[in-house]
């Protein structure tokens, strides 16, 4: 499959990575859709005073050194959707739809259009707006995972890649049609993609909702509370304690266990358990891979990445890593560690687990503890909130399952 140009939503640190890598890999045109309040003005001044965006490595290993100029920047889908043979969403989850909404009135026909990480519910989520727009004719598909570790340094200039993932897997929907897009994907991000049969195999191989809800559970039982300097703020992957490492063990256990219910129905083997699927991911990277704490804190493309922060002399939430004053600082537990990886991470999982009659006591305890954080109760009365397959007609389980196991468009 070869593409003229592919369009690029989203304006935050992936998709400013991808914008530059895909335009080089692939040798076609790119253009980037940013439609959220100044970002393509923002945009549109970076690439001006540098000259294109640019994708650098971070330190030695990682193989990411790219700079291109997108074709257009805009924020209306008119101007840059149509033509493109592939479509992606690097977006948090809940601007998927939205922007779907957005763009669907002008893709081309036949179009390929995939959400980089895809997290959960994202097949039936998208399907649901296809069909009420009748585009069923477009194809879907979705990355388990960003590719990079990476961070903005400069807006519509320079961004970091402190590493790089040694594969990512994808599925499609179709499911048929996997033999088309991932030899795309594998030419554009320039590494291998794995195939796995189906998007509710990415739905439960969702690591970011073990990895990021699971840390922050663990940061409030060693936090006294007291704000840090900013030159104090905690690292969130290497800072992760023994407690928190056996609490993303447990969190992975729990999704294999609605794995090993549901496998006799369909393929999953792409939910492998967190402690595999990080040595697959990251391999040499990782000095240590003897346990899964050990993995984790000695894992270089996780260095120097600091937890989520807020100032609190000021209401505007700030990431330690963008921090350039000298404020005060707390852990911010509404950040979108907690905001997005529950209402599209485990709180999707755990519906699936409810459908199937699967105890899943610390995913259950997690989201209990995250929901009290967020004003939420995404185990009782605000599970419609979440993107749960129930809140988009998927009730039963084999209602689930033959969702995910279709092939042809009705």
């Amino acid at each position: 499959m070869n593409v003229d140009k592919i369009t690029v939503c989203g304006g935050g640190n992936g998709a400013q990575t991808l914008a530059p890598i895909a335009a080089c890999n692939l040798g076609c045109a790119v253009d980037l859709y940013a439609p959220f309040g100044d970002e393509a003005g923002r945009l549109r001044s970076g690439l001006a005073a540098h000259g294109g965006l640019e994708a650098t490595a971070h330190g030695s290993g990682s193989g990411v050194q790219a700079k291109a100029r997108p074709r257009r920047v805009a924020a209306d889908p008119a101007a840059v959707i149509p033509g493109s043979g592939v479509v992606m969403l690097v977006l948090p989850a809940f601007a998927h739809e939205g922007t779907l909404r957005q763009i669907v009135p002008f893709l081309d026909e036949g179009a390929w259009v995939g959400a980089m990480p895809a997290r959960g519910g994202f097949d039936y989520c998208a399907a649901k707006v296809l069909k009420e727009q009748d585009r069923e004719d477009v194809r879907l598909f979705g990355l388990q995972t960003l590719p990079w570790a990476c961070r903005i340094e400069d807006y519509g200039q320079i961004v970091r890649v402190l590493g790089v993932k040694k594969m990512v897997d994808v599925a499609s929907r179709p499911a048929a049609q996997i033999g088309e897009i991932a030899p795309l994907l594998e030419r554009m991000l320039g590494l291998p993609i794995g195939r796995a049969a189906n998007l509710l195999a990415l739905t439960l191989a969702n690591t970011g909702q073990l990895i990021h809800p699971g840390i922050m559970h663990s940061f409030s039982a060693t936090w006294d509370g007291r704000p840090f300097g900013v030159e104090d703020v905690p690292l969130f992957y290497q800072g992760l304690s023994q407690e928190g490492a056996k609490t993303l063990a447990e969190l992975s256990d729990d999704v294999q266990a609605i794995r090993t219910r549901l496998e006799p129905a369909l393929d999953l083997s792409a939910v492998r358990p967190l402690f595999d699927w990080l040595l697959q991911s990251y391999g040499d990277a990782i000095a240590d891979p003897s346990t899964l704490h050990s993995a984790f804190i000695t894992n270089r493309a996780y260095a120097g990445l600091k937890a989520p922060v807020r100032e609190v002399t000021a209401d505007a939430v700030q990431r330690a890593d963008r921090v350039r004053n000298s404020g005060q600082f707390a852990l911010d537990f509404r950040a979108r560690y907690l905001a997005e990886d529950v209402p599209f991470g485990l709180a999707v999982s755990r519906a699936i687990a409810k459908m199937a009659d699967v105890q899943t006591p610390t995913i259950d305890r997690v989201i209990a503890w995250a929901g009290a954080r967020l004003g939420k109760d995404y185990l009782g009365r605000d599970a419609g909130q979440a993107r749960i397959p129930q809140a988009y007609g998927l009730g039963s389980l084999d209602q689930l399952l033959s969702f995910a196991t279709e092939t042809e468009r009705r």
